[in-house]
């Protein structure tokens, strides 16, 4: 596939679809999981597909959204990844296949669980799912956290990322998605502490 070219296509419908500050932040997440990619010697094209993409369907009305999600492969009615939050990554992703026309199995996974995660996550949805929360021009980002978590290695960034999530949504009263709990189980269980 040749992302670059599919790149060009995106970043004009990012604006288009998007508020322009998602349209920013999906543009700061790219980069930063561009960067994250490089420096895991995977593609940084890749990286940055999935994280432009990642939000696309963020705006779009929930019942579009439950639609597209609900042609992601192995989600159910009840699967936590079509809550009404978090269901713009399962709806990006197959957005993304039958539009545009992409068929690699690691964006589309990345982008779909981009949100909540999952306890097998390594390579690039391991770098979207941190690059989408640690994006630099997110409301309130405490820098000194973000500059720690990218010092690290990945599976420790990912684990300081699921924790710090995981810590502000029990604080504010939001629900956390099962794959979220089971990615922070198995995290605390094979990647020591800072």
């Amino acid at each position: 596939m040749a992302y670059a070219e599919l790149l060009s296509s995106l970043y004009p419908l990012v604006d288009e679809k998007l508020s322009p500050s998602r349209a920013a932040h999906s543009r700061g997440v790219a980069d930063l999981a561009a960067a994250l990619c490089a420096r895991q010697d995977l593609d940084p094209d890749r990286g940055r597909l999935a994280g432009l993409a990642h939000d696309l369907c963020k705006e779009m009305p929930v019942d579009d959204q439950r639609k597209l999600a609900a042609g992601y492969p192995g989600i159910s009615p009840g699967s936590a990844l079509m809550a009404e939050k978090v269901l713009h990554g399962p709806a990006a992703a197959v957005l993304l296949s039958r539009d545009y026309g992409v068929d690699d199995d690691d964006i589309l996974e990345a982008i779909a669980f981009h949100t909540v995660g999952k306890p097998t996550m390594n390579g690039l949805c391991l770098i979207l799912y941190c690059a989408d929360k640690l994006d630099p021009g997110r409301r309130n980002r405490d820098s000194a956290f973000v500059e720690r978590c990218l010092a690290l290695p990945p599976m420790e960034m990912l684990r300081l990322v699921v924790s710090a999530s995981i810590a502000w949504l029990e604080s504010t009263g939001h629900a956390i998605a099962p794959e979220t709990r089971l990615l922070y189980t198995s995290l605390q269980q094979s990647v020591p502490g800072p």
